[in-house]
């Protein structure tokens, strides 16, 4: 703007000035030492002793869950979830606080992703010096990952995914096997490869909506080269012994299974006075027969309905880094692309979209497809981190 000679001169009325005659402010500089030293005069909460304090820190971000991915609604509408914006406000209440607690709550809080494509592009992006600090970590979704250029029918379980996250060192793995209409077999064959060479993990809980999977006929399909048929054995004492030739017979390393009470009802199996412990201990004489026809009990009517529970601890100073899953590169993610990271892997994959055949156990032959359109966001409403 030009001011005039002649207006600039003219005295505003009365005690009117003009703009560009107003008196500027000095800047007076916030003592942020200062600012704190009132804050923690007049907050009880910051006079507290500091391990009282850290205890309310840990208690708080044990209860957040930080949510990413697609989830498909009982309308079958696909929805991109995401964390409630201000799930982390606790971190800006003031510097104190931040400083307290900066380094704790990326070991407290639940990460919770709804497929793996997600898991791997989110955290891919990070460093492993941050990668390597998650503690907690659930994912939902399909027990295998599959369908990469130029590969049809191939099959990327757990185990192998997880190769992609060469940094996690989880306290404890939560995952999710609760579609509706998913095959009991590959349930099976999964968790049995996950005890079998999973690694990245001190302690994994797997749960599935149906007992189906400790009760079905052997079936090939969704089976491995490696296996054939896939057979089910006395649990959990199979698996138990597997776990403990890997880590050693007094590691203190177990499996334990647990079912549910209640119908229709995944988190009640996470609660101690809603489950019960589940042991198969068929007799010596039937041991040979064992798993080739379908447990009626367990693959039926209301039994059927009943959320299955495998919890798998690893033994003490067990050396968890990830290592080599031991099978072809077929079917090893990393060594499919020469173990190149998830950052530059991700480009090359094609989700392809489900074909209109069902194969007998009713799953289609691709595993995601790509959205048309993109997802609605909504944010993650719960009340318990464990809800489904």
């Amino acid at each position: 703007m030009m001011i005039l000679d002649e207006d600039y001169f003219i005295p505003p009325k009365r005690e009117r000035k003009r703009w560009y005659n107003h008196p500027r402010h000095t800047y007076t500089p916030i003592n942020m030492a200062t600012k704190n030293t009132g804050i923690k005069e007049t907050s009880p909460l910051l006079q507290l002793p500091r391990e009282l304090r850290d205890e309310i820190w840990e208690l708080v971000f044990n209860s957040i869950r930080l949510t990413f991915g697609l989830r498909s609604t009982t309308s079958h509408v696909e929805k991109y979830l995401k964390p409630a914006p201000h799930s982390l406000a606790l971190l800006r209440v003031c510097r104190q606080i931040h400083h307290e607690t900066r380094d704790i709550w990326i070991q407290r809080v639940l990460f919770n992703f709804e497929e793996p494509q997600t898991m791997l592009n989110r955290l891919s992006e990070l460093p492993d010096s941050t990668v390597s600090k998650i503690r907690h970590l659930r994912l939902t979704g399909s027990p295998m990952m599959r369908y990469l250029k130029g590969f049809d029918d191939l099959m990327y379980r757990h185990e192998s995914v997880f190769q992609l996250l060469p940094a996690l060192r989880l306290d404890c793995l939560t995952i999710l096997a609760v579609a509706t209409t998913a095959p009991a077999a590959p349930e099976y064959d999964a968790i049995t490869n996950l005890i079998n060479r999973g690694n990245g993990w001190k302690e994994l809980r797997y749960i599935t909506r149906s007992s189906r999977m400790l009760g079905f006929t052997p079936s090939r399909s969704h089976g491995s080269r490696e296996t054939g048929d896939i057979c089910r054995q006395p649990q959990p004492g199979f698996w138990n012994n597997r776990l403990l030739s890997k880590d050693g017979e007094g590691s203190g390393a177990s499996v334990q299974v647990y079912r549910s009470l209640e119908e229709n009802d995944c988190t009640s199996v996470l609660h101690p006075h809603r489950r019960e412990s589940l042991e198969q201990t068929p007799d010596e004489h039937k041991i040979n027969e064992f798993g080739r026809a379908d447990e009626e009990e367990m693959t039926r009517g209301a039994g059927a309905r009943r959320a299955l529970l495998v919890l798998v601890k690893r033994g003490e100073n067990t050396d968890v880094t990830q290592k080599s899953p031991g099978y072809g590169k077929e079917r090893d993610m990393k060594a499919r692309f020469n173990k190149r990271s998830w950052r530059s892997r991700k480009k090359v994959i094609i989700w392809t979209p489900l074909d209109d055949e069902k194969d007998e156990d009713d799953v289609g032959n691709g595993w995601a497809r790509p959205l048309i359109r993109r997802a609605a966001q909504a944010l993650d409403d719960y009340h318990d981190i464990d809800e489904i």
